[in-house]
């Protein structure tokens, strides 16, 4: 129990030394915004924010690494979401076992901006160009007891705009403290740690680093889990009430369940169907007033 506590300690003071030494410039979200656009249709579904849902859903790690456990080993997760703007994003992950209890997941993101037309100083036409954004990801998740659990995320993040690069470096560290026979959970998490190791020109980028925090809990005698999350806590710049997502399931079996939430600047509704071995999840969000977005997901456990 000693070491539980001191491991405990040990994770808490990292996020709070964390807190202190990059406050200053974590507003400086850059061309890095992408990272912050929930991969996992439950996670859209439920406003955006789902680091503290305990599911066997390998997707959900990309909020919080904390929540990879060993009953996602051997998952396969896809997802593809039609963003506004003609921005499409694919992601893959998979999962296996880590040591004795913990488990590990690798994933891949791709971001397509489309073409564009290029001009030179003259306004001559140039040609079209492409951009696009991949990221690589590793993680990690192992129980210190029944009930806590720790974990972090590495990411390489390779940009490439016209004839431009850029290369950077990110990690996310993450803890959740699930009581299963109480139905509640609580994580706090710290995402998006790093910047940029080659930039586009001499001017380096920190990545949209953040913090969050927040709790889920199963409606006593209701088919229904409520999360509580805040967000955004390294922008206090921002209104008060931006720092705050609401969502709730239905979970109306082991096999179906539907999915509402809202983050003060969109609504968001969802759903997903298991069967056998597969997981069939679909999401829609409206980030922008003049469109909404769609997130298809598609799992299978080997």
């Amino acid at each position: 129990m000693g070491n539980l506590h001191i491991a405990c300690i040990a994770v808490w003071a990292i996020m709070l030394h964390t807190v202190s030494c990059i406050q200053a410039v974590a507003q400086e979200v850059g061309q890095y915004g992408f990272l912050e656009i929930p991969v996992s249709p439950r996670a859209s579904a439920l406003g955006g924010s789902a680091i503290s849902v305990v599911e066997p859903e390998v997707a959900l790690v990309d909020q919080n690494p904390a929540l990879l456990c060993r009953e996602m080993a051997g998952q396969l997760s896809l997802s593809y979401i039609n963003y506004v703007s003609g921005v499409n994003l694919g992601y893959a992950s998979f999962s296996g076992r880590f040591l004795s209890e913990g488990a590990w997941a690798g994933s891949a993101r791709y971001v397509d901006y489309g073409s564009f037309d290029g001009y030179d100083q003259n306004g001559v036409s140039t040609g079209s160009f492409s951009a696009k954004d991949i990221v690589l990801g590793g993680s990690v998740g192992y129980p210190l007891n029944g009930r806590w659990n720790i974990g972090a995320t590495i990411r390489a993040i390779y940009s490439h705009y016209d004839i431009y690069s850029a290369f950077a470096l990110g990690v996310d560290v993450g803890v959740n403290w699930y009581d299963e026979v109480a139905g509640c959970s609580f994580s706090a998490v710290v995402t998006n740690l790093g910047g940029q190791l080659k930039s586009f020109d001499d001017r380096y980028q920190h990545l949209p680093t953040q913090a969050a925090v927040a709790y889920s809990k199963e409606v006593e005698h209701l088919p229904l889990c409520v999360s509580l999350s805040a967000v955004n806590l390294f922008d206090w710049d921002i209104d008060f009430k931006r720092h705050f997502v609401v969502g709730a399931e239905w979970i109306i079996s082991d096999s179906l369940y539907f999915a509402a939430g809202y983050n003060f600047s969109h609504f968001s509704v969802g759903g997903g169907f298991h069967y056998r071995k597969w997981n069939f999840q679909l999401s829609y969000a409206r980030y922008h007033s003049l469109s909404g977005s769609l997130n298809f997901g598609l799992s299978y456990s080997i």
